[in-house]
């Protein structure tokens, strides 16, 4: 198996050498507030019924009904329909059930997180629209 092979374990050694060299967890540490002011403000969208995100990885819960936090049903597809706009926009992002995830690159700058969200908010507004919300 791979698990405790000396070549996977050199490999992880290696990335750990370049997070150090390049000083990776201090970029994350300098973009993330910026990520996270962006996430959390999705909050306030008549289809986001939860906003959680840590460092550079956050999710949105999608809802039919922000004030009961009732979830869409799967047969609509409203995640993988959301999922779709955010191509359309040039964004890809993980739709898992009812919700979507964000987990962009470690090297990513604050304006391309704003580029990020600007074009997500794009997506779900025209996801708003097509279930007659919006």
């Amino acid at each position: 198996t791979y698990s405790g092979h000396p070549v996977a374990a050199a490999v992880a050694l290696r990335t750990l050498e370049i997070y150090e060299e390049r000083r990776l967890i201090d970029h994350v540490q300098a973009v993330s507030p910026r990520f996270l002011e962006r996430l959390v403000r999705l909050g306030g969208h008549p289809l986001v019924g939860n906003v959680r995100g840590v460092g550079l990885i956050g999710g949105i819960e999608l809802v039919a009904d922000k004030a009961t936090r009732r979830a869409f049903d799967a047969a609509q597809r409203v995640g993988p329909f959301l999922s779709e706009r955010c191509a359309e926009h040039g964004l890809i992002l993980r739709n898992i059930e009812s919700s979507m995830a964000f987990c962009p690159p470690l090297i990513i700058t604050e304006a391309q997180i704003d580029d990020l969200f600007n074009r997500f908010e794009d997506a779900l507004e025209d996801t708003h629209k097509w279930v007659g919300q919006g």
